[in-house]
């Protein structure tokens, strides 16, 4: 399961990862996630669709801000929909500002930021959705450098060229704009702020205990495998297990030699899923070929030895062979020694789990 090559060590591991408390973080989440929504971006995967709409209190949050938001407030979530702004913005602030960890302090950080440097994030965001071969050459910090960026990109879509410009037209009122649409936000979700969080500490307890007691696999659903450069290189590790980035990974490496990594609790079950998926994709392609089914049907009737069948349905023995090492590599096929003699036969028992898997992935 786990990459031998990038395994991280338990014990080096061990030592230097701690799980963190970020409570920011849930409001973020719910932010991101709900202008996710307006803008429909949170239906590229249905597993994830799937899981999250399992969860009261994450749907709760969602329909409140629909709820209590103003009309005004949504025209202006609308008027941003042509890029990813306003959640690369928050989610800048909060990962680029290790000491951000209240709404006062993130709107004090916010206000007294320069405008300048607001819309290198802003530009930025734009860039990186836009034209993503030329984030290298960014101007940032300079307004006039960072217009004639956009403005000399050949092929931009004419409209959201016009809308950017707009903005940084207009700066010290996209600024204003902005502030007003994450306050509003954070004042729906401020009284749900308490039980997100509780949640978040409920599920770091989980994944610190799953360290434990199972550490590759811990270490796989958190695709740790994937970032073993910047885990290593690290003297610290932090991780926050966020409820309301319910399926997400994230790693932010910092200049004092720590990295933050952010998943959602959810990362567990959504590895499942698309395990279930994975083996329900196999279990079908078995199912699809002649000599496979053949082959099923005689091990459903009787156990037989390899050399025996194959003489019985006039299959190559290394044609069977590997046929043979998918089924047991499936679980599909056991086996039992007899008088010497590996012979196989059809686990029932597993049969009918791909059976079930096929429903609840049909429904």
């Amino acid at each position: 399961m786990h990459n031998q090559k990038n395994r991280v060590d338990y014990f080096e591991l061990k030592k230097r990862l701690k799980f963190v408390n970020r409570p920011l973080f849930e409001f973020c989440g719910a932010y991101v996630n709900y202008l996710d929504s307006c803008y429909g971006l949170n239906t590229n995967d249905p597993k994830i669709n799937k899981l999250c709409s399992k969860q009261v209190l994450y749907n709760d949050i969602m329909k409140a801000f629909e709820d209590e938001l103003s009309p005004f407030v949504k025209a202006e979530i609308a008027a941003f929909s042509f890029s990813n702004i306003l959640q690369g913005v928050l989610k800048a602030f909060l990962f680029d500002y290790q000491n951000i960890n209240s709404f006062d302090a993130l709107m004090k950080k916010y206000d007294t930021y320069p405008v300048e440097k607001l819309f290198d994030y802003i530009g930025g965001c734009f860039i990186n959705e836009y034209s993503q071969s030329n984030c290298e050459d960014w101007p940032g910090g300079d307004m006039d450098a960072m217009k004639k960026f956009i403005c000399d990109i050949d092929g931009l879509d004419i409209d959201a060229k016009e809308k950017i410009m707009n903005l940084f037209d207009f700066a010290k009122e996209t600024k204003m704009r902005i502030r007003h649409i994450i306050i509003s936000m954070y004042n729906v979700f401020k009284k749900f702020e308490q039980d997100a969080v509780l949640q978040a500490k409920k599920q770091q307890k989980r994944y610190a205990n799953l360290m434990e007691i199972d550490y590759d696999y811990f270490c796989h659903i958190l695709k740790f495998d994937d970032i073993f450069e910047a885990i290593q290189s690290n003297d610290r590790v932090e991780l926050y297990i966020s409820y309301m980035y319910t399926v997400s990974y994230f790693c932010k490496e910092y200049h004092d030699g720590s990295v933050f990594l952010l998943n959602g609790f959810l990362c567990d079950e959504y590895y499942a899923l698309k395990l279930e998926q994975h083996s329900v994709e196999n279990f079908l392609s078995i199912l699809s070929d002649k000599d496979s089914m053949n082959i099923l049907m005689c091990y459903a009737k009787r156990p037989y030895y390899l050399l025996e069948l194959s003489r019985e349905i006039n299959i190559a023995p290394a044609k069977l062979r590997m046929i043979n090492k998918r089924f047991v590599d499936a679980d599909l096929v056991d086996y039992e020694y007899t008088n010497g003699r590996r012979y196989y036969y059809l686990n029932k028992e597993q049969v009918d789990k791909y059976i079930d898997m096929c429903k609840r992935l049909l429904r």
